[in-house]
């Protein structure tokens, strides 16, 4: 549990960091910021290539089976990268963003950073070392977002953001080739190149349709309005996105090698499933309702009054994470099992109606467009649901204990809002504190009410945490204070 203790602490320094930083820039520099990362995520995605999955996921990896994954992740980073620069003035006009040059070229770096610390990465997390990882990763976090603020705080503008990126994937790559003994020998295998290629140009399919629902609306949104409107929803959903990721990614760091260890045991595979999906449903459900009750509220005290139009945009994308927890471990089920066809189709179809609501909803208003992105999400849950059954085997009864939790937080979002609607006062702060007060007391006992055996289980794993520390303290007492000696 200090890898969920560290990867939580980092999630919340970069919440810190975004706070002050957004108080400090306009919505346009967080607007180009966002396009140029959004460009720099998909092609880091084709640099990888599914080479750190194929890695991970193979029984046996000799040492030219990692130094060819090392080369070709390299050096397709390092191709990438060059023809990002060489493009960088035509996406700038394509955008009609001059100022995206500059810093689409420093980014462009960061793609040799990814290429170099994907293959020491997969052999962590091959080998479990997630408590290693999320520390690493907890220190670049700190570094980069110290950068950041510094910088912000300097007036540095757009560059804070540019330099927090940079300065926290070199500080990542840095640790991470610190922690591993393993060094690229100069010997590559084109045939296995090939052959993970193979593996990996299904993934990458898949990872690229990911890319292009998770982006897409920033695209479009650049496209047809201006980086000033991208950062409004940027902002709008960042806040979303950071309490997401910290409820998910203790969870999912450990659920590819989990579920790939499992894969020929369908009862295994299904209870662990269900398992991880209560368990974030547990943390990311509440969340993200109480992010829907008070955003209206809660982002403009955080941000600033410059900032209460992106509160409603926040509002809907809290409820549209929420319904996302029941699809957060499909793809990893199916990668597991190397059920990667349907996985692919599934993507392919989710990413065709999502970009199409974006074009048809975006010119309706940043609202309008996190309200049809809702109900995209709503419609298309239950389709992955049917195709993981018969794909996989999982059964649909794995949804239940998720949907008890859900019902749990929908009913302390309606007692928060109850709250709000019946508060006298307008000052911001006082209407968050009293709101938090109430889904900290009213949660766990709407948890036991409706979902006992995940209350339970969370209680068990509380008090085990407890008492591992209690005795790790005791253990490191006793060696630090040594007995007196006897005259």
């Amino acid at each position: 549990m200090w890898t969920a203790g560290q990867i939580w602490a980092s999630r919340a320094l970069s919440a810190a960091a975004f706070v002050v930083v957004g108080r400090q820039l306009e919505p346009s520099a967080f607007g180009l910021v966002a396009l140029a990362t959004g460009i720099i995520a998909v092609l880091t995605i084709i640099s990888d290539s599914g080479l750190a999955t194929y890695v991970i996921r193979r029984p046996v990896v000799d040492e030219r089976t990692r130094s060819t994954a090392f080369w070709t992740s390299l050096g397709l980073s390092i191709a990438l990268a060059g023809a990002l620069a060489a493009c960088a003035p035509l996406l700038a006009d394509a955008y009609d963003q001059p100022e995206l040059v500059p810093v689409l070229l420093w980014l462009s770096l960061n793609l040799l950073l990814a290429g170099a610390n994907s293959l020491p990465n997969a052999l962590m997390r091959r080998e479990l070392r997630f408590k290693a990882l999320a520390a690493r990763a907890t220190a670049a976090t700190l570094v980069g977002s110290v950068t950041a603020i510094v910088a912000a705080l300097a007036g540095a503008g757009v560059w804070s953001l540019v330099a927090q990126v940079l300065v926290g994937s070199l500080t990542n790559t840095v640790m991470l080739w610190c922690a591993v003994s393993w060094r690229p020998h100069l010997s590559f295998d084109r045939r296995q190149a090939r052959e993970m290629l193979a593996f990996g140009s299904k993934l990458l399919g898949i990872d690229l349709l990911m890319q292009a629902r998770d982006r897409g609306e920033e695209f479009v949104l650049a496209g047809i309005a201006s980086a000033t409107v991208l950062g409004y929803w940027t902002v709008g959903t960042r806040l979303v996105k950071l309490v997401q990721d910290t409820g998910s990614s203790v969870i999912s760091s450990v659920a590819t090698p989990t579920f790939s260890k499992i894969q020929d045991d369908l009862p295994r595979m299904s209870r662990a499933y269900e398992t991880a999906m209560a368990a974030s449903g547990a943390l990311i459900f509440p969340a993200m309702l109480f992010l829907a009750a008070t955003s209206t509220d809660l982002v403009p005290w955080l941000l600033g009054e410059q900032w209460a139009v992106t509160g409603s945009i926040a509002q809907v994308t809290a409820v549209t994470a929420a319904i996302g927890v029941f699809s957060y471990f499909d793809r990893t089920v199916f990668v597991a099992v190397g059920k990667l066809r349907p996985e692919l189709l599934l993507v392919l179809g989710i990413v065709v109606s999502h970009l199409a609501v974006v074009v048809l909803a975006a010119s309706h208003g940043l609202f309008a467009l996190a309200v049809a992105l809702l109900v995209r999400q709503a419609a298309t849950f239950p389709v992955r649901q049917i195709v993981l059954h018969r794909a996989v085997g999982i059964p649909y009864r794995c949804l239940l204990r998720s949907a008890r939790v859900l019902l749990a937080a929908v009913v302390m979002a309606g007692i928060v809002l109850a709250v709000l609607h019946l508060l006298t006062t307008d000052v911001r702060w006082v209407r968050v504190a009293v709101s938090a007060g109430v889904a900290g007391v009213v949660y766990p006992g709407l948890l036991l009410l409706f979902a006992r055996p995940v209350a339970r289980e969370f209680t068990v794993d509380v008090r085990n945490i407890v008492s591992r520390r209690r005795a790790r303290s005791t253990a490191g007492s006793d060696q630090e204070v040594p007995a007196s000696p006897v005259p």
